[in-house]
C-alpha cells in the first residue's frame, strides 16, 4: 500500500478537531477561517490576514507589532528589560524610573536589538524530503538540516533574514522571509515597579494591574523607518464577548509530543530547571541587596528566574496533572495501529525509537545542557567567546559541514551581535559564570568538571573569568576578524577558557545529535506524517517560536464557584496600592489620580491560546485593530505547553484604553498619542 493510504487508515482514530474552539496557534497560509466562522460567526479574510502579517513582528522571546507609518511598534516592557538596562548609568536607572522620549532625538538605540516582520511563506517540503527521508537512521537529522541551511542561504540578502520552519513535527517545512531592522530605538516603557504591578503576588493570577507595556521605533539609514503596512490602534473599550485575536509568536510546545519524551522532561529536565532556577533566585535575592545598582543590574535576571519558576512549575503539576491521559490517548492510538498491518508498517517502531533515544539521553543529559546547550547561561562574556571561538573554527569548513549557527546565511547576525556595544557588569558576570560552574561538580562528576574547572573553584574561576577583555567591542571584533590564527594566539582567560573544552561540548552535541535528535526527528515525523495525511491542514502544528494566530473571546472564567470577569479597571489599581512594594505607585500615578477615568479598562483577559513568546501579541479585535497588548496568562494557562483548557485557560493583556490615558495624563506622550491617533 502507498504511504498516503496506509496513513490515511488511522485518520478515523484521531480527532479531527480541537476539544476547544478557541484552541489552537494557526500560521498565516492556514488560518481556519471556514471553521472560526462557523463557530464565532465571522472570520477575518485574506486582506485582513496579509494587513495583520505584515504588522506583526518579532523580538527575541517576544511579540509585537508595527502601529504606526513611521515604525512604531508596540511590545510589554517586560519584553525590552535588557535594553532598559542598557541606556542606564550611575545618575539615571532607567529601568526604575521609565523612559520618555518626548521627541524623536530623544529615541535611543537598544544595543544589540533586532526585530523582524514575516514578508512571505513558501512551502518546501518536498525539497527537504528529497534530501533527508532517504537518509540512513543516523544521518537523517543532519541531511535534513544541510538542507535547510542550503535553502535559507539561497533565501537571505543583507534586507533579509529567512528561515526554515519544521511544522507537524516533519510533516512539513515552511521557508519564512522575514524583513530584518537592526536600528531600534526605545521610545517609550514605564517605570519598572508599575509594568510589573504586584510582583510575585499577582503574578500568573487576575485581576491584574500591570502596565506592561512600551514602545520601540524602527530605523534605517538614521531615519525612521516606512512601515505603510502597519495596523492601527484603537482605544475605544472592548465588552465581555467581543471576538479577538492575537498575532505573535508562540514558543515550542509539546501538545504531540510521545508519552516517553513528556516522562523525560516529567522526571529528568524540570525538577533540574526548578532546582538550578531556585538556585539563581537565591543568589540574585541576595546580590541585589547589596545597593541600588547591584539590584539594577539583576532586576531583569532575577524577574526572569521569578517568571520562569512559577511557569515550570505551573508545567510541572499540568504535567503530573493530566499524565495518565496523556499515556491512555498514546496506548489507544498504538493498540489501533498495530492492527492496521499496513499502517504498522508504514510507522514501524516509531514509538519504540523514541523511547530508546530518551533512555540513551538520560545517560548524558547533563553533560549536553551544562557544556552545550545551557553553558555560561547569562553571561556575555562566555557568549561571545565561544562565538568567536567556533566561528573561527567552522568558517573553515564547507557551509554544510558547519554547525548551523554559523551557516554562511547567518553569520551576518552573530557578527553583528559581536561588533554592537554591550555594556557588562563585571560583579554579575561573575555571579552567572558561579552559578554554572557551581553545577558542574554535582552533575558531571569530578573528572569530567576538572576539565572545565580545571584546579579552580567554580567561585575562584568565575571571577577571573570575568576579567576578560572581551567587553570591549573592539577587541572581540579583532579576534572575529583574525579567524583562526587570532584565537590559537589570544591570552584573553575567557577565550583560553572557551577554546580549553570545546571539543567536550562539540562531543556532547555530537551525541545527542546521533542518539537523541536525529531518531526522533524521523519517528517522529513518521507518526506525524500519519496523523497529517488523515487530517492535511486541518489541525494546527505544534508552535515553534514563529508567527502564528489564535482567536478567541473577551470572557472570564469560573474558579471555585466564583466567577472572574474578564475587567479590571483603574479604580482597581487605587484600591491595590499600598505604598510598599510590590504595590507602590509612583509620585505620577499618584497626581494623576483625580483626573483619570476610574472606569478606563486597565487588564483584560480572554481566550485566547498564548504561552511563553506571545508576549507583546496585539490583541487585535474583528477590524485588525490594536485593542490591547498580550503580558500574561492566568495560573491555568501554565500548562499550555502540553494542552489548551478551553474553560480554564485565559491570556491576560493591557487594554489599550489604559495606555492612552496612562501616556497623556500620567506621562505627558501626547505626541506620542497623537501619531498612534493617526
Amino acid at each position: 500500500m502507498r504511504k498516503e493510504a496506509a496513513a490515511a487508515a488511522i485518520g478515523l482514530l484521531l480527532s479531527a478537531s480541537p476539544a476547544f474552539a478557541e484552541e489552537g496557534m494557526w500560521t498565516f497560509d492556514n488560518f481556519p477561517a471556514a471553521r472560526m466562522a462557523a463557530e464565532m460567526g465571522w472570520a477575518p479574510d485574506q486582506a485582513w490576514l496579509d494587513r495583520v502579517m505584515a504588522g506583526t513582528a518579532r523580538l527575541p522571546g517576544c511579540s509585537g507589532s508595527n502601529v504606526s507609518a513611521a515604525g512604531l511598534v508596540l511590545t510589554n516592557q517586560h519584553c525590552v528589560i535588557a535594553c532598559l538596562q542598557a541606556l542606564s548609568s550611575a545618575r539615571s536607572n532607567t529601568l526604575a524610573a521609565g523612559f520618555m522620549a518626548r521627541a524623536r532625538s530623544e529615541e535611543r538605540q537598544c544595543p544589540n536589538l533586532n526585530l523582524i516582520v514575516l514578508e512571505a511563506i513558501a512551502d518546501v517540503t518536498a525539497r527537504v524530503d528529497a534530501a533527508a527521508v532517504a537518509a540512513a537512521p543516523g544521518a537523517f537529522a543532519g541531511a535534513r538540516n544541510s538542507e535547510i541551511s542550503r535553502i535559507e542561504n539561497e533565501c537571505a540578502s543583507a534586507a533579509a533574514r529567512c528561515e526554515v520552519v519544521i511544522l507537524y513535527q516533519g510533516a512539513r517545512y515552511a521557508l519564512y522571509r522575514y524583513r530584518a531592522y537592526h536600528d531600534v530605538r526605545l521610545v517609550f516603557a514605564p517605570e519598572h515597579a508599575l509594568a510589573a504591578f504586584g510582583g510575585e503576588a499577582d503574578n500568573f493570577n487576575f485581576p491584574r494591574y500591570c502596565a506592561d507595556f512600551a514602545f520601540l521605533r524602527l530605523y534605517q539609514s538614521g531615519a525612521p523607518a516606512a512601515t505603510p503596512r502597519h495596523l492601527s490602534m484603537r482605544f475605544t473599550p472592548l465588552a465581555a464577548g467581543d471576538i479577538v485575536l492575537t498575532a505573535g509568536n508562540p514558543g515550542p510546545t509539546s501538545r504531540l509530543s510521545s508519552a516517553a519524551e513528556l516522562s523525560f522532561e516529567r522526571d529528568i529536565n524540570l525538577p533540574w530547571r526548578l532546582q538550578a532556577l531556585a538556585a539563581a533566585r537565591a543568589r540574585l535575592m541576595v546580590y541585589s541587596a547589596l545597593g541600588a545598582g547591584e539590584a539594577g543590574a539583576a532586576a531583569a535576571a532575577l524577574r526572569s528566574a521569578e517568571n520562569a519558576y512559577v511557569a515550570l512549575s505551573g508545567r510541572q503539576r499540568a504535567l503530573a496533572a493530566s499524565f495518565a491521559r496523556i499515556v491512555g490517548r498514546e496506548a489507544d492510538l498504538r493498540a489501533r495501529v498495530g492492527r492496521n498491518r499496513a499502517a504498522q508498517r508504514e510507522l514501524g517502531d516509531a514509538w519504540g525509537e523514541i523511547e530508546r533515544a530518551q533512555a540513551a539521553y538520560r545517560s548524558f543529559f547533563f553533560a549536553y545542557q551544562l557544556l552545550e546547550a545551557r553553558a555560561g547561561e547569562g553571561s556575555h562574556l562566555f557568549a561571545w567567546a565561544r562565538d568567536i571561538v567556533r566561528g573561527a573554527a567552522e568558517r573553515e569548513k564547507p557551509d554544510a559541514a558547519r554547525l548551523p549557527r554559523y551557516a554562511e546565511a547567518r553569520l551576518a547576525s552573530v557578527a553583528r551581535g559581536l561588533r554592537t556595544a554591550q555594556p557588562v557588569d563585571r560583579a554579575f558576570e561573575q555571579l552567572n559564570l558561579g552559578l554554572w560552574l557551581s553545577q558542574l561538580p554535582a552533575r558531571l562528576g569530578p573528572a569530567p568538571a576538572r576539565r572545565v574547572l580545571g584546579a579552580e573553584s567554580p567561585e575562584a574561576l568565575g571571577q577571573a573569568l570575568s576579567n576578560s577583555r572581551l567587553s570591549d567591542v573592539a577587541s572581540r571584533t579583532s579576534l572575529w576578524e583574525g579567524g583562526a590564527a587570532a584565537v590559537s594566539a589570544s591570552d584573553d582567560p575567557m577565550i583560553v577558557f572557551a577554546r580549553g573544552w570545546d571539543e567536550d561540548a562539540r562531543g556532547a552535541r555530537a551525541r545527542f545529535v546521533a542518539e537523541v535528535e536525529a531518531p526522533v526527528a524521523r519517528a517522529r515525523e513518521r507518526i506525524a506524517r500519519a496523523r497529517f495525511q488523515a487530517f492535511g491542514e486541518s489541525q494546527y502544528p505544534e508552535a515553534t517560536f514563529s508567527p502564528r494566530l489564535s482567536y478567541g473571546r473577551v470572557v472570564g472564567w469560573t474558579e471555585a464557584n466564583r466567577a472572574i470577569g474578564p475587567f479590571t479597571a483603574i479604580s482597581g489599581l487605587y484600591e491595590r496600592a499600598t505604598g510598599a512594594a510590590p504595590f507602590a505607585l509612583n509620585q505620577s500615578w499618584i497626581a494623576a489620580r483625580a483626573r483619570l477615568d476610574a472606569e478606563t479598562h486597565f487588564n483584560l483577559a480572554s481566550s485566547n491560546d498564548v504561552v511563553s513568546g506571545n508576549s507583546g501579541s496585539p490583541l487585535l479585535d474583528r477590524d485588525g485593530r490594536v485593542v490591547g497588548v498580550v503580558f500574561d496568562g492566568n495560573s491555568h494557562s501554565l500548562g499550555g505547553d502540553y494542552f489548551y483548557d478551553g474553560p480554564m485557560n485565559r491570556a491576560v493583556s493591557v487594554a489599550a484604553p489604559l495606555m492612552r490615558a496612562a501616556l497623556l495624563q500620567v506621562y505627558g506622550m501626547d505626541a506620542l498619542v497623537a501619531e498612534l491617533e493617526g
